[in-house]
């Protein structure tokens, strides 16, 4: 009861927290581990860091409801913002198939008889790639128009709280489409979040936008928990953060609310800001963190980081723009499916069309679209290899796009296959090497530079694989090796370079350093991370 798991904490099986207990960011409890009533754990594995703070007081006037009504009125408003945001689409589609002199018929004609022509396959792309700018332009305005955020504690049950949610929600949308891209900036400024010049944002995390004020030429990596509201006991804290110019944010970091962070530092990988030991120009990596006094900087022509020539800003624009025609590729393969069973209804019975037709045409749609990814893979980048790679390079740009093509096409789909061997034999295609009685945990079903990833005979994995890095806006990539019969647990982050030797055992939430090399048959824990006894 009241126990707390804070973002990204962890729990091994066996554990347990009493009541009021808590268990800080990316900490990890091991197996066997009890927090005693009211104690505050931190650390990997986590141990003893004094008393859980007390229940954090709410703001006078705050009105809160029974938690099945505001469940029920949680969903009711998230349908409700969705519809108000698809009615302008569906609007538009229908002014557009007017415009074009179409009917009800010809509409239902073109999409189960497959009479194809080159108007409808036109009127099919146009309306799949407008979409997807027009969607993002209005969850801007939307997000902008659910009002500013201030600072302090709201109730868990309140609808202050529902809005929260509704912006966070609407921050995710529209980051699967934006992230990384020259366009996510100007998104979240519409969406109330103050960014300086030369910022580049990737994925953000649970972000309340009018929250964050991030200074020149900041540089946010991948799936950063930033300003987060804190939920704790019923309460949510919300407040401000501040980035200080030129601050580097690494992959997993977390950034609590209320950090204000100085000017020019970096926040190592899956690590937590602690504001009041960071001074300006420093570097801070781990758990807890620890101050690096020295770290690998590539100088690299400005022209290739911050100043690009106009070649170079057309070419990152051509290929973000691009992402708005991946929804054709969906598009396509369902009207196909449609075609199909339409065509398999005609020689079919009701329990052949069901139970043959359905599933393989279902099949072949989703195979489909696995091969389209695989040939992207292999035509935009080919054998990917060792190497640096300047932000602003068109190597740099195929990279992400394929990334996001990955998630389109073959996320949701491979992530069914997950546990099998048929995801194994995809990845294997896609580049990365797998030895024999391999087991792959979850998360696999999409993984950024494949290539780069050695997996040996009999090892088990679980890990969120980092063989990358973009400090100082330049990407390092390099193999990560994971030696015969080693063990990687859930949450572990091998850095680029590392060598996991056989038979090791890497703990949960553990970090291997950049080109760390772990003892064989030896076990190991910690960020970052040390042999234990």
């Amino acid at each position: 009861d009241r126990a707390t798991l804070d973002v990204h904490a962890g729990m091994a099986p066996n554990s347990s927290l009493a009541p009021d207990a808590s268990l800080t960011p990316w900490s990890s409890l091991p197996e066997g581990g009890r927090v005693p009533a009211g104690q505050r754990w931190d650390g990997i594995p986590a141990a003893p860091a004094g008393r859980t703070p007390p229940v954090p007081s709410i703001r006078i006037g705050e009105t809160t409801l029974d938690p099945l009504v505001h469940a029920a009125a949680l969903v009711t408003s998230r349908s409700l913002l969705w519809f108000l945001i698809a009615l302008p689409l569906e609007l538009f589609g229908i002014a557009v198939v007017i415009a074009l002199g179409l009917n009800a018929d010809s509409v239902i004609n073109l999409v189960f008889n497959a009479s194809w022509s080159i108007r409808g396959l036109s009127l099919v792309i146009a309306a799949a790639t407008l979409a997807v700018p027009m969607a993002l332009a209005l969850e801007a305005f939307a997000t902008r128009e659910l009002g500013t955020t201030p600072d302090g504690v709201i109730s868990r049950w309140s609808w202050a709280y529902i809005r929260i949610r509704l912006k966070t929600n609407l921050v995710e949308s529209a980051g699967t489409w934006l992230s990384s891209t020259l366009f996510w900036p100007v998104w979240l400024r519409r969406a109330g979040m103050r960014i300086g010049p030369k910022g580049e944002i990737s994925t953000i995390i649970d972000t309340v936008p009018d929250l964050v004020d991030a200074g020149p030429e900041c540089f946010l990596a991948d799936g950063i928990y930033l300003a987060g509201p804190r939920i704790d006991r019923g309460t949510v804290t919300l407040g401000h953060v501040r980035l200080g110019a030129r601050a580097f944010i690494g992959n997993h970091a977390v950034i609590p609310c209320g950090t204000r962070l100085p000017d020019d530092v970096l926040i190592g990988v899956s690590t937590v800001a602690d504001q009041d030991s960071i001074r300006p120009g420093s570097s801070w990596f781990g758990h807890p963190p620890l101050d690096l006094p020295r770290r690998e900087i590539i100088s690299v022509d400005r022209h290739l980081t911050h100043e690009p020539s106009l070649v170079r800003y057309l070419n990152r624009v051509f290929w973000e723009l691009l992402r708005c025609l991946l929804p054709i590729g969906p598009i396509l393969v369902g009207l196909g499916w449609i075609a199909g069973i339409s065509a398999a209804e005609a020689t079919r019975t009701p329990w052949g069309l069901l139970l043959v037709a359905v599933p393989a045409w279902t099949f072949a749609g989703a195979a489909a679209l696995s091969a389209l990814l695989l040939a992207l893979k292999w035509g935009l980048l080919g054998r990917v290899r060792p190497g640096t790679h300047a932000l602003w390079s068109c190597w740099c740009s195929r990279w992400d796009f394929l990334y996001v093509a990955w998630a389109m096409y073959g996320r949701g789909l491979l992530s069914a296959l997950e546990g099998t061997l048929w995801l194994t034999w995809y990845l294997r295609a896609m580049g990365m090497t797998i030895g024999r009685r391999v087991l792959l945990g979850h998360g696999f079903a999409q993984v950024v530079d494949p290539d780069m990833i050695v997996i040996e005979d009999e090892a088990t994995v679980s890990a969120m694989f980092q063989a990358h890095t973009f400090e100082d806006r330049v990407l390092k990539i390099d193999r990560v090796h994971i030696r015969r019969g080693s063990t990687l647990a859930g949450g572990v982050v091998p850095l680029y370079g590392a060598d996991i030797g056989a038979g090791a055992h890497v703990a949960a939430h553990s970090i291997v350093m950049k080109r760390e090399r772990l003892a064989p048959g030896t076990r190991y824990e910690g960020a970052p991370t040390r042999p234990q006894g």
